[in-house]
């Protein structure tokens, strides 16, 4: 079916733009022209066709795009390029308007505290910016400092609001990780306070931007694709993050016991699946997972999940048409919520069931 050879196609060519060295050419090519449009929606809805685009740059010339369609595809990432660099200008500006002007540590997370986990960091397509206060009184000042400047706040489900600086959308968090369950929130204190003097930087123009520590970035970067699995979906950009974090804080991850820590938060038999995931369709090395795969699971009915949804469940071709007509809304909300908690409840109980009540929880106190 041409959609199976396209999904092959697709991830060969994932697997050689996300990592340095190349898979080899495929018996999968040369590809019609159709088969090429097919490639270059599915990168778009998954949010890295400019990995893709990497992963053509390694291919024969007879084997790539007709040139119409890989000059626009040139276009699109240099696009992403040059937002990624002005992101990056926006960042420093938040962060001399909180650290440097006002004296309030902020913690930048996901993003392009992630971006730095790959070979090129332009080639990660952006989205919003994410920041991390360590105390109710700084996330307060924070907001105070915003007010001040008119712009309009909105809050969100999760401990978070929202509001629009520079064009670009930057949410302001109360909880670095995205674990619901209330009975595992002194685990997570007891991975803050141990990880609170090891904080990563990112260097924008001179200014170390503080990140979280290698152990709080993957286990963020994983929690964050659960989340979004228990409601409307996930892209595989995501699933490439946790990739190369794995792959760039391998030293830093090998002696902590990541196994430990995700059994006590009740997501280890998820994150057996993610890694699967991870291995088998992204071409990390298993050398670099933190304990030894779970070959006695099946997770392809995830990644058939996250195919279809796209990234965050913007491109469910079961959803478009309806949600077009919502102008954003999401459309069979509660019903779409309760078929992903019929499906992870068995893998993940806990953040199954206390995904809907905190997000409810966190809108009422709102």
């Amino acid at each position: 079916m041409l959609q199976d050879r396209i999904t092959s196609i697709f991830f060969f060519l994932l697997k050689t733009g996300l990592w340095k060295d190349s898979n080899g050419e495929s018996n999968l090519f040369p590809l019609t022209n159709r088969e090429w449009n097919e490639i270059f929606k599915t990168s778009i809805a998954q949010t890295v066709e400019c990995l893709i685009f990497d992963g053509i740059q390694k291919l024969k010339v007879e084997n790539q795009p007709p040139k119409a369609l890989l000059l626009n595809w040139a276009v699109r990432v240099e696009k992403h390029a040059q937002r990624n660099e002005v992101m990056n200008a926006t960042i420093l500006k938040l962060h001399s308007l909180f650290e440097v002007e006002h004296n309030i540590p902020m913690t930048l997370l996901k993003g392009q505290g992630i971006a730095k986990c790959y070979d090129n960091p332009l080639r990660r397509i952006c989205g919003d910016i994410d920041l991390f206060f360590k105390n109710k009184s700084d996330y307060n000042q924070a907001f105070s400092i915003i007010n001040k400047r008119g712009l309009e706040i909105n809050p969100m489900a999760g401990f978070s609001a929202e509001y629009k600086f520079d064009g670009f959308e930057v949410e302001h968090h109360e909880k670095m990780i995205d674990i619901h369950n209330p009975f595992v929130f002194k685990t997570l204190n007891k991975i803050r306070k141990d990880e609170e003097n090891k904080s990563t930087f990112l260097n924008i123009s001179g200014s170390s931007i503080r990140l979280p520590s290698a152990v709080e970035t993957i286990i963020q970067a994983n929690a964050h694709i659960l989340k979004h699995l228990l409601s409307f979906g996930i892209g595989i950009r995501q699933l490439c993050d946790s990739a190369r974090i794995y792959s760039f804080y391998h030293e830093e991850l090998k002696n902590t016991d990541l196994k430990s820590i995700y059994s006590k938060l009740g997501i280890k038999k998820w994150i057996d699946m993610l890694h699967q995931l991870l291995v088998k369709y992204l071409g990390l090395d298993e050398s670099f997972l933190p304990y030894p795969l779970e070959s006695k699971i099946n997770s392809d009915w995830m990644m058939q999940d996250i195919l279809v949804a796209g990234n965050f469940g913007f491109h469910n071709e079961n959803f478009k048409q309806r949600e077009s007509e919502l102008k954003g809304e999401r459309a069979d909300k509660k019903r779409r919520i309760w078929q992903s908690f019929v499906k992870y409840v068995r893998v993940t109980p806990s953040e199954a069931i206390w995904f809907p009540l905190m997000q409810y929880y966190s809108r009422i106190k709102k």
